[in-house]
């Protein structure tokens, strides 16, 4: 986990403590309670959104956004219309705590508040979050304890920096704009290849990168890991194209949903012609292929098995689960299945770590902490449908972790594994040999099962595949065997529309 003002956030974490409130206001607690306040250089209007106070009892460590591998104190508390010079009380009555309560706080802890104010982004690092200054607080138990804490800082600079070869291109969508009744853009860090501006005649192939959590379309003007990770240098010269796919409740995964709007046709019917008209890329599905990882490796997996005939092949390391009789370890089609108990009343666990413990419970429990736009709550707002209140429907209870049948009935469209099941006839002929998978045996966060049912099923069909296990490699299953094997198989694609002169 990197410190706040240096890395992305990892939305997982351990032990809810209490519930949240909402408009919290002026209601002081009667023993320990937080006051925030926020300076002009912040805002001189009301603000709406949440607050996070982050607490490290280390005082000498900058406290951070609690992890799976990395624990520590956070409590959150919604804000609604906080006026310029106004106090924002947080107490035990209107927040959530993670690892402890605002009461049960005790000693000496280094702390640092962060206002999670974007309406359209699940990234707390990006322009416009608002934080305080780290400071060490002491915390009385059982007496009247009143920290004053001030909001002073926006974070600024987090934009993409263009350069010869790598450039951003935005792509306003007029199906994503109506969906959401405002402009809306379509996102991408293109880097182009070293020839690109030498040979002007000369057309390239287009790998679609789709990155994991917490990771966008700006990480390709920051550094060259994007680019390393897919095999750029392999082969034959391509353009890389990495995708943006943040938004509000999560990743979208280019996935159409109720909650997310129409992603993948947006993406299908508007960024590609728009992309290829602008860039001299090959316009043709045996010179697009799609890679991606975790998030994006299942958003990969997910285009190819709703167009395969706009694509040559899809690569995916470590897909989210693709099977959802393997939900991270559980039958989610199971009678009385629970996401956080397994048949013997066990917790079951959510990442697979010698040191801590971190159950699928713990990991929910963080995110109510945390708010919106988390893990969880992006596989609702993908696969589900909106709930009375038109937010995402949560497809399990947070308290006792049962799978909510009618909620979970609407989640069987994504499931891919299904969906191939279901269309054999129709997907044998156009994805036979397009998908490719890398997983570990001993993936972080258990998704090796669902690709070995995944496989299981393209063998019993006969729709070949290139599903390789790895005997380990955690959640990174890339290394430089497997981006040879990738490129000489986009290679090969490409031979069929450009010939052997290429």
């Amino acid at each position: 986990m990197k410190n706040f003002l240096q890395g992305s956030f990892v939305l997982f974490g351990l032990f809810l403590l209490t519930v949240t409130g909402c408009d919290n206001r002026n209601n002081a607690g009667h023993n320990t309670h937080f006051a925030l306040k926020f300076t002009q250089d912040v805002s001189n209007e009301p603000l709406s959104g949440r607050a996070l106070i982050l607490l490290s009892e280390d005082t000498l460590a900058d406290p951070d956004i609690p992890g799976p591998f990395l624990p520590s104190i956070a409590i959150g508390s919604d804000f609604v219309n906080w006026m310029p010079g106004e106090e924002l009380i947080i107490d035990d009555k209107n927040s959530a705590g993670f690892l402890s309560t605002v009461n049960q706080l005790n000693g000496y802890y280094s702390v640092r508040v962060i206002l999670d104010l974007d309406s359209t982004s699940c990234n707390l690092k990006v322009n416009g979050t608002s934080y305080s200054d780290m400071q060490v607080i002491h915390v009385a138990a059982g007496q009247e304890n009143s920290l004053a804490i001030t909001v002073s800082n926006v974070l600024k600079g987090i934009n993409f920096r263009e350069s010869e070869f790598v450039k951003l291109l935005e792509v306003e969508s007029t199906l994503l704009s109506e969906f959401y009744n405002t402009g809306t853009f379509m996102e991408a860090g293109v880097v182009l290849p070293p020839s690109y501006f030498t040979d002007s005649s000369r057309y390239y192939p287009t790998v679609f990168v789709f990155p994991g959590w917490g990771t966008t379309h700006i990480s390709a003007s920051q550094n060259d890991f994007q680019q390393k990770r897919y095999g750029r240098g392999y082969g034959e010269e391509k353009i890389f194209v990495i995708m943006n796919q943040d938004c509000r409740y999560g990743y979208h995964v280019f996935a159409d949903s109720e909650n997310n709007g129409p992603r993948a046709t947006s993406f299908i019917d508007e960024f590609i012609p728009a992309y290829e008209g602008r860039y001299r890329a090959v316009s043709d599905p045996n010179a697009r292929y799609m890679v991606g990882q975790s998030s994006g490796a299942w958003a990969a997996l997910w285009l190819m098995v709703n167009y395969p005939e706009e694509f040559g092949m899809v690569w995916a390391g470590s897909p989210d689960p693709v099977d959802f009789r393997d939900f991270i370890g559980h039958n989610l089609y199971a009678r009385k299945a629970n996401l956080f108990y397994d048949s013997n009343g066990n917790m079951t666990l959510a990442t697979r770590s010698a040191d801590i413990k971190f159950t699928n419970k713990d990991w929910s429990d963080m995110e109510s902490v945390i708010g919106e736009g988390v893990q969880y709550q992006s596989f609702e707002a993908v696969f589900g449908r909106k709930d009375k209140n038109s937010r995402p429907e949560q497809v399990f209870n947070r308290m006792s972790g049962r799978i909510s049948p009618e909620a979970f009935e609407h989640w069987k469209q994504y499931d891919i594994n299904r969906l191939i099941t279901n269309n054999p006839g129709t997907l044998k002929s156009v994805i036979d040999g397009k998908i490719n998978i890398t997983v570990a045996d001993n993936d972080d966060f258990f998704l090796d099962g669902s690709v070995k049912l995944l496989k299981h099923t393209m063998d019993s069909l006969s729709i070949h595949s290139n599903i390789i296990l790895l005997p380990e490699g955690g959640h990174n299953a890339w290394n430089d065997e497997i981006r040879i094997i990738m490129h000489t198989k986009m290679d090969s694609l490409l031979l069929k529309v450009v010939g052997a002169d290429y």
